[in-house]
């Protein structure tokens, strides 16, 4: 696999030093560097001829060059006043963080590099959480599903492929980017969607868990194709080395769900134990039944139902010969959204472990 060739040149050694060092440990292909603190050495390999994906240059360094390169992959680190800074060029503030601006320059190489460096990996199996009920309310089955993996040290991944996306408020970063932003490269078929996944792809600080952050438009996930399906999960699975990937929606009997229910490797249908929900979901058993030899989904199906409160009765469905979980009842209206309590966690563990428990 190639790397990203990257010179960075600053005249702040210690910059410099700190910056690479983030740049080696979170980008898991790694990069190919060359760093520069001199002016001269720096004019020196820019006469050589020699090529680099991106030429990261703090501007009061690149101001001080006599002949300016005249490459269009240069990003500025601004270091000195806003009116100094050279216009028409990419730029961002030095001083933001490390993670912002590795995310910067993935975003800017995927516009350089004309192939997908990372075109022969494929990382990740596909858990697929479908809510019946059309909602994880009380019932954050997958969140639940990517949390179990984070705290086992998985590098487990979390998206929603629901058209009303609920991720932001369980999971946070300072990323500006997300999948609005890796739908519009997907459906506008652009080069090395592996690096533009990787770059709309951030860290929950609080869990481990990387996500993207929740789209803005329902029509965006409502109007992918098969085609973009595919695009898009590749691209997650070539960016970096997960182990899981979780993906939730509601269900829906669309060409998304269709695709998902052939690509996932475990398939958890949940819903509440409400008698309406539990009607709800005999009706969608029925309908999948119709797929099961297609996708092969009798070995990898278990359906979650989850109590609605804490003396509830399991419930069963109509079919005896269904991988079936009772979930207990989930109260975090006073502790936040995560962490889930240990007797969920403990029950949903073990029906991953155990899928017929």
């Amino acid at each position: 696999m190639s790397q990203i060739r990257l010179v960075i040149a600053d005249k702040d050694a210690l910059y410099l030093e700190k910056l690479s060092a983030y740049l080696q440990k979170n980008k898991a292909y790694g990069f190919y560097l060359e760093l520069y603190t001199d002016k001269n050495k720096l004019v020196e390999w820019l006469s050589s001829g020699k090529r680099t994906d991106l030429l990261v240059i703090s501007a009061s360094l690149y101001n001080e060059l006599a002949e300016k390169p005249v490459n269009k992959n240069i990003l500025l680190l601004r270091d000195c006043a806003e009116s100094l800074a050279p216009q028409n060029i990419n730029s961002i503030n030095k001083y933001r963080p490390a993670d912002y601006i590795l995310k910067e320059i993935l975003s800017l190489c995927a516009e350089y590099i004309p192939r997908d460096i990372n075109d022969e990996n494929k990382n990740g199996c596909i858990n697929l959480v479908l809510y019946a009920d059309g909602s994880d309310a009380l019932n954050p089955l997958a969140q639940g599903l990517a949390y179990i993996n984070a705290v086992r040290k998985k590098k487990v991944y979390y998206m929603s492929l629901d058209e009303f996306p609920n991720t932001n408020s369980w999971l946070n970063s300072n990323n500006t980017k997300g999948l609005s932003e890796m739908l519009y490269y997907v459906k506008s078929q652009k080069e090395n969607l592996s690096l533009k996944a990787e770059a709309c792809t951030s860290c929950d600080t609080k869990t481990g868990i990387y996500f993207m952050k929740g789209h803005n438009n329902p029509e965006d996930v409502k109007s992918l194709n098969e085609g973009e399906l595919t695009s898009l999960l590749k691209a997650v699975q070539r960016s970096l080395p997960y182990d899981e990937i979780i993906i939730s929606r509601a269900f829906i009997t669309d060409q998304i769900t269709l695709w998902l229910l052939n690509a996932a490797g475990r398939v958890f249908v949940s819903a509440l134990n409400y008698k309406s929900s539990i009607d709800r979901l005999n009706r969608i058993v029925n309908h999948i039944n119709r797929f099961e030899n297609v996708y092969g989904l009798k070995e990898k199906l278990v359906f979650c139902i989850n109590s609605i409160s804490d003396n509830q009765l399991p419930i069963n469905l109509d079919n005896p010969n269904l991988n079936i979980v009772n979930l207990p009842y989930l109260d975090n209206r006073n502790a936040g959204l995560f962490p889930l309590s240990n007797e969920y966690l403990t029950t949903l563990e073990a029906a991953v472990n155990n899928p017929e428990v």
